[in-house]
């Protein structure tokens, strides 16, 4: 079953690909949304995406709070995983675009698509060249970007700015801290295994664990407040709000900031 890990390489983005490729295959609503007790392919498939529905619906009262004018034409779902948030989304806005880096996902997507204003592309690139400027009134994006190593998500936070429509809105959650991982198993005394390729087996693992996926990792990422808060004006975005929360042992940022225009 697939596992946490803040490992010491963080995975490039293929190896990230291929790790969410797994995590589909083997318990994707899980691996999409760990809650207790649905470990296993244990969530109904109406109960996942109705927790998408009332998500959604909650952000954008929120979001419609601060920008009361925002036009409601498309929105980019980054991170889109089987499309739950998608989804809710799509209650709101014209059209909407779910954005994920694992084909499998994007495959379930599409299959329990309910709405024809949702579409459903893969992206492995470390930017959204695929779409033009000023293509979104919305970029909108949860439990995302806390998987993927934070070289990337600095570019993919301009990249937000980049595809907004003028007065736009970013609404994107990043993790302020995350808890440790386990120690390195270099710093174990152990005599197991007893051969020499085992020991190099487990040492190649544990320091390029998307070499050889074997068990998904959920790779686990956290940016400094005021570096997001950084990235984002520098993209051309005013930051509105930053609103704080905490899953577990997760500290979580969720930062809401609104392109000049419109």
């Amino acid at each position: 079953m697939s596992e946490f890990k803040k490992d010491p390489r963080p995975m490039k983005l293929w190896q990230l690909r291929r790790h969410w490729d797994a995590l589909a295959r083997e318990d994707p609503f899980w691996a999409v949304l760990t809650e207790s007790g649905k470990q296993g392919n244990r969530w109904a498939i109406d109960e996942f995406f109705s927790t998408g529905v009332a998500e959604v619906a909650a952000d954008m009262a929120r979001i419609r709070e601060l920008v009361p004018a925002l036009p409601s034409g498309s929105a980019l779902d980054f991170g889109s995983g089987a499309g739950r948030l998608t989804q809710g989304l799509a209650r709101h806005f014209e059209s909407v675009t779910g954005l994920d880096i694992s084909e499998r996902m994007v495959g379930l997507a599409r299959e329990h698509s309910r709405d024809s204003r949702t579409v459903f592309v893969q992206n492995t690139r470390p930017d959204l060249g695929i779409f033009p400027d000023a293509s979104f009134d919305l970029v909108y994006s949860r439990i995302t970007l806390q998987h993927i190593a934070p070289r990337y998500s600095r570019l993919y936070l301009a990249e937000f700015a980049r595809v907004l429509a003028p007065g736009g809105v970013v609404s994107v959650q990043i993790p302020e801290s995350v808890p440790p991982g386990d120690p390195p198993d270099r710093l174990r005394l152990s005599l197991w295994p007893p051969t020499m390729w085992m020991r190099a087996k487990r040492h190649v693992r544990y320091h390029h664990p998307g070499w050889f996926p074997g068990t998904p990792k959920m790779q686990m990422y956290a940016l400094p407040r005021d570096e997001v808060v950084r990235c984002l004006a520098g993209a051309g975005t005013e930051l509105l709000a930053l609103d704080r929360g905490r899953h577990g042992a997760v500290e979580n940022n969720i930062y809401i900031s609104r392109k000049a225009g419109g």
